[in-house]
This record gives C-alpha cells, structure tokens and sequence, in this order.
C-alpha cells in the first residue's frame, strides 16, 4: 500500500523536490502550502502556517491517517519581524501537534530547521521559555513580552526554537513508534536565498559558501529528508542532522577560520 505523505512548501525549493522524491517512492502526496503547486500527482490543500486557524482547517482535511508528515515550508524574516518565528516554529508546531493523531503507528515526522539554529543550546534560557509556551497564542504573547530575545534577528530564533523543538517532538507519541527527527540545511540554493544572502550580508554569505566549494542544492537535502521519512532508520528518533556541506564541521574542526570571515564571528 502506498505510503501517505503530508508536506508543508511542497510548491518549490527543498518541498519541491521532497515531493519529487516521494512521487518516485509511489507515495500519496499531499502538499500543504499557500501557493498551489503547478504538478498534477500531488494532492493539494491550502494552508497558512502563520495562521493556527488555516493549520487547523488544512488538519481537517488530511486523510484519516497518513504515514509521514514533514515540515520544510519556512520565511525569511526581517529584524523586528514576529513573521518568522510565527511561520518557522509556532506554526510548525501547531501542525504537528494537531495532526499528530492522525499518523499511523510506526510513523514519521520531518520538520526542517536551519544551520541557523544548530547553537540554539547558546540561548538556551531563552528557546526554553518559548518551547514552554502552550500554543501559538501564547507564544505570540511570548514574543511581544520578550522583543530583546528574537527581534534582532527573528529567522535565527524561529530556527534556534525549531531545532530544539525537535527533542520535546521526539516524545510526542514514542509510545506508538512516531518518531520526530530534524534537517538543519546550510546554504542552498532556492528562491529564499537573496533574502538570506542580504540577512547574513553579501560578503560573509558568499565567504561562507567558498568554505565548502558550493551552494547546496534542494536534491541534497531532499536525500536526507526522504531518508528519515521512508527510509529503513526505524530507530532514529530525537536527532538533528545537519546538512551543509561540512561548514559547521569546519567551525567545529577548525578548517574554517571564522577569523579570517568578512565580520567578526560575535556577529
């Protein structure tokens, strides 16, 4: 039987090419999206992920039970911008959670994050507070108690929250075999990027790209993804993995010299 598959920003970029890769696995696709997608083998179902009451809609309109649910769909945000965090982790975790009955045991969720977000234990206090939160109200009322935590930089906190998100997620529904796993992509190279290109500024994105020789591609992280969904790790269940090429491995490793970047590495 066909394995049923529910996909948030399936119509372009890195949700394109994950719904590439679960057509060719025979898989029912359903993409959840604002923007309808242009391909006829995929089910469509319009969904906000800034808006609880559009997630709630589009969760009434899946399959009585579906295999795999995976979460790419994500903005860019500008400083001061809730926009972000409200899409990238409120959202997210607003469909997960509301459609987490609906996954059959032995099932998968994918929600994908950012390199962004892979130091979320930096600001631990912080990411902690809003993962407290009980649902998107309060953690909009969250966001305007707090301004100093995201407003510098919204998208970093979206991801830093959606990252660790990950390890609450991971026991949402362990008793049935659900697990929950994360993809933290670097660089790639999707409609997003001028807007992550003029976010991180031009000088230190384009350094950062040299680092590891070129962008990523939507295919290669769609690789991962497909992996964690479908793929036989029936027993991977809480993990980020990071997928960029090997740039955080070089901050790590030391063969990506922060110091020599375009700003200081504070930044």
């Amino acid at each position: 039987m066909a394995k049923i598959v529910a996909l948030t920003g399936g119509t372009t970029g890195i949700g394109a090419a994950v719904a590439q890769r679960m057509i060719e696995r025979d898989c029912e696709v359903h993409v959840l999206d604002v923007v309808k997608p242009a391909r006829a083998d995929v089910r469509y179902i319009p969904c906000d992920l800034g808006d609880p009451l559009s997630i709630d809609a589009c969760v009434a309109k899946l399959p009585d039970r579906i295999d795999v649910l995976i979460s790419v769909a994500g903005i860019a945000g500008a400083r001061g911008d809730r926009s972000a965090i409200a899409v990238n982790f409120l959202g997210m975790r607003h469909l997960v959670e509301r459609a987490l009955a609906r996954i059959v045991d032995g099932g998968a969720v994918v929600n994908v994050a950012s390199t962004a977000g892979w130091d979320w234990q930096k600001r631990r206090d912080d990411v902690t507070s809003m993962l407290d939160t009980r649902d998107f109200a309060s953690g909009l009322a969250w966001l305007a108690a707090h301004p100093d935590a995201w407003r510098e930089n919204p998208y970093k906190f979206s991801k830093q929250c959606a990252a660790a998100y990950t390890y609450r997620a991971a026991g949402l529904a362990v008793s049935r075999g659900v697990r929950v796993n994360c993809v933290n992509p670097g660089a790639v190279e999707t409609k997003l990027t001028p807007a992550f290109r003029e976010l991180v500024g031009p000088a230190m994105y384009d350094w950062g790209v040299a680092q590891i020789g070129r962008h990523g591609r939507p295919a290669d992280i769609a690789e991962v993804i497909e992996f964690l969904a479908v793929g036989p790790c029936g027993w991977l269940n809480g993990v980020e993995i990071v997928v960029d090429g090997g740039y955080i491995a070089g901050i790590v490793g030391g063969w990506v010299d922060l110091e020599a970047s375009p700003r200081p590495p504070a930044t």
